[in-house]
């Protein structure tokens, strides 16, 4: 029987790797989302008259019982016309997407996608940072020689936007502080939108896992910001490891010169709170509390380039907002090593760091992650390094010999997987060019790629370095991003558990199970954020 064109098309078209299954699951979310709006449409009008501070629409059982009435027609039409785009946009597939978060990596991320899709609303706490984020969307548009579409809509509470404009978005991008991730997230998939989440995911373990169970129960495609998902230079990394381009891998040791903002014993100082700024929707779910900025320590030698504000920039090194260097780089800087070790979650956790407290995290770390071993590696280590030593040095690994000592002082953030036969060595947070050393080595493996012993094995992305563009051509064209949350939830917990373990003070031992800490039974207390705000989740 020959096969139908439109699965011709999708296995021609480089977008996707799923395969049938993947494509009849996607088109089955396509469908899910219509029959959502078309749900959300025969709602009476009065269900986004809420407050300023609304609770979640109690209609999840006839939400329910109406997607399951449309399950027959999903999976009859799974291969049919593309359902999701309306009409003058279904000749385009440009998607309606919201971005909250505007300004910073909000920024960045919306200029991902600006051009291909329609970016209809912008939200963010701060006025003036809204503002200069429109005239950046604006600015896109005439550096490429097109003309200005119709400007986003603006708001400052994304609760407030999802009432009032949930039917005519298709997507929503989250790229806030970690602490509103999962609230922003939960809200956009408690209305059936796909989410692309920036990294950590969230800055818990509990809420990661909640998230991915939301998404799933939502059946929307995901993906989290981590664009080293997306570069062929990790694929190949990985390609090489597992054809013993380098022997057994034995060790993986990696660094970062995060944190470049305040951590370690900060002082809460109460300043005015600036006009431009809603410090109630900053905190979000948070415990309410006063405006506050902090005083640094003035023997430090890092120096404070953005302020002693938390807004908009040095709360990283917050617990209550941030994941502190380790949230920050560690899904890019470990990715490689989580994809490698076959998306293991590790064992048990060293830890060695200066002084850590109750309200921020420390000025450089030690981490070291224990694994079992498995039919492809034996039991090994993967150590982090992370931050600047008291005497200003960076705190990196010990270099391997194979390494040049020139090309190892050079790299401020980087990765070594260490086999019997050789180094492979990126001096990049992403993997985006990795090499291998002793170099003789390396001449070798290029060789024997020529030549078709190594082979290409790991999917590529159509969308190189823009995990935002791929997530939103799979939504439209089929395929599944690399960095959904079916990848990216354990990535996440694999990262986040070196914060559990420099909270605590101890070497962790964690049940993923159980979703515990077996050894400390305090430590648990960081597995889930203490409380939430009302009106919030």
């Amino acid at each position: 029987m020959a096969m139908p064109l439109c699965l011709r098309g999708y296995f021609s078209s480089g977008v996707g790797n799923a395969g049938v299954v993947g494509f009849v699951k996607h088109s089955l979310s396509k469908l899910r989302l219509h029959a959502q709006r078309v749900f959300e449409s025969s709602l009476p009008s009065a269900h986004s008259a809420h407050s300023a501070h609304p609770a979640m629409p109690s209609s999840t059982v006839s939400r329910r019982r109406f997607l399951s009435q449309t399950a027959g027609f999903a999976a009859a039409a799974a291969f049919g016309p593309n359902l999701l785009l309306r009409g003058a946009n279904a000749a385009s597939n440009r998607l309606n997407i919201a971005v909250i978060g505007a300004l910073g990596k909000g920024e960045v991320d919306t200029g991902k996608v600006a051009l291909d899709h329609n970016i209809v609303a912008l939200v963010d706490i701060d006025s003036q940072r809204l503002e200069k984020a429109g005239q950046s969307w604006a600015k896109k548009f005439t550096a490429a020689g097109q003309s200005v579409p119709q400007a986003p809509k603006t708001y400052a509470d994304f609760r407030k936007m999802f009432d009032e404009m949930s039917k005519s978005i298709d997507a929503v991008i989250v790229s806030t502080p970690d602490h509103t991730h999962y609230v922003a997230a939960m809200w956009a998939l408690k209305h059936g939108k796909p989410v692309c989440v920036q990294k950590p995911l969230c800055n818990t373990i509990w809420e990661i896992r909640d998230l991915h169970r939301a998404a799933k129960e939502a059946g929307v495609m995901t993906q989290m910001g981590n664009q080293g998902r997306t570069m062929e230079g990790q694929r190949f990394a990985k390609e090489w490891i597992d054809q013993g381009a380098i022997g057994t891998l034995k060790e993986i040791r990696l660094w970062t010169n995060r944190p470049l903002w305040p951590q370690g014993p900060l002082t809460k100082t109460h300043p005015e709170r600036p006009a431009n700024v809603d410090w109630d929707l900053w905190l979000s779910s948070e415990t309410e509390e006063p405006y506050f900025g902090f005083e640094w320590p003035t023997d430090s030698k890092i120096k404070l380039s953005h302020g002693s504000s938390v807004h908009p920039w040095n709360w990283r090194g917050w617990w209550q907002f941030g994941s502190g260097a380790l949230g920050d780089m560690g899904c890019h800087i470990m990715d490689a090593s989580f994809s490698i070790l076959g998306q293991q979650i590790p064992v048990k956790i060293d830890v060695e760091s200066s002084p850590v407290t109750e309200l921020n995290a420390p000025m450089w770390t030690r981490l070291k992650y224990h694994f079992a071993a498995t039919d492809k590696h034996p039991a090994l280590t993967v150590s982090w390094h992370d931050g600047s030593l008291e005497d200003g040095e960076v705190n990196k690994p010990e270099r391997d010999p194979r390494v040049p000592e020139a090309v190892f002082n050079k790299a401020s953030s980087g990765m070594m997987f260490i086999g019997t036969d050789g180094v492979v060595f990126e001096p990049d947070a992403y993997c985006a060019n990795p090499v291998i050393f002793p170099e003789e080595r390396f001449a070798d493996v290029k060789r024997e790629m020529e030549e078709g012993k190594i082979k290409k094995t790991e999917p590529r992305s159509p969308t190189p370095d823009n995990p935002q563009g791929e997530w939103a051509l799979c939504i439209t064209n089929g395929g599944t991003p690399g960095s959904n949350f079916d990848y990216s939830a354990p990535l996440a917990e694999f990262v986040s558990l070196g914060n559990l373990a420099i909270r605590s003070g101890k070497a962790v031992e964690w049940d993923a199970k159980a979703m515990k800490v077996t050894n400390i039974e305090a430590a648990n207390r960081f597995v889930k954020r203490p409380a939430y705000r009302s009106g919030w989740v």
